[in-house]
């Protein structure tokens, strides 16, 4: 063997050794900023004992959504009970046009209502379509000027209140809704 080819074999292990431990390395690295990076979820036991959450409250704090519970077109409200009541969401939200001058707009709401109790929940299941018809009717019916300020606002939210509870009246003889909150309410 000439002196070319004995110290050939010692630099590939050489390079071998580098390549492992680049590789190694690379991995540990990796798998430290993985560990740290991502966010940590408490163990569903320790949710449901933690400050009276429900393990179902636990996905939407990391951003996740929350499990309906009932079919149909809302589901139940994700907040869960506050003094007797529970909010109930009407999904979707409701999409319209404006009525009013030459240009477009457009009226994106979505709302949840505070309702007294599960008989409550039920009935706007039951009657969540012919509900949604007359809360798309008026808001359909608002010019973009209608809903510009927050006293504008706070008087549609009266308006579809006062339309709720006279179809749940109607229907079921009690109106069960106690308010009307906008949860997100854009306009374009």
């Amino acid at each position: 063997m000439s002196t070319a080819e004995a110290a050939a074999p010692p630099k590939s292990k050489k390079t071998l050794f580098i390549i492992i431990g680049a590789v190694v390395a690379s991995a540990a690295i990796s798998g430290g900023a993985v560990f740290f990076l991502t966010p940590k979820h408490p163990a569903p036991a320790a949710a449901a004992e933690g400050e009276g959450e429900s393990a179902e409250a636990a996905p939407a704090e990391h951003g996740e959504a929350p499990k309906p519970e009932h079919g149909g077109g809302g589901e139940k409200a994700k907040g869960g009970k506050h003094g007797g009541s529970s909010y109930y969401p009407l999904t979707p939200a409701f999409v319209v046009n404006l009525s009013g001058d030459d240009t477009s707009h457009f009226l994106q709401v979505e709302m949840e209502l505070q309702v007294s109790g599960a008989a409550t929940e039920d009935a706007l299941k039951q009657h969540n379509p012919q509900i949604r018809n007359s809360v798309l009717m008026l808001l359909s019916q608002q010019s973009a000027a209608d809903v510009a300020s927050r006293e504008s606002k706070e008087a549609l939210q009266a308006k579809v209140l006062a339309e709720i509870q006279r179809i749940l009246t109607k229907e079921t003889g009690k109106a069960g809704v106690d308010a009307v909150f906008f949860t997100s309410f854009v306009m374009q």
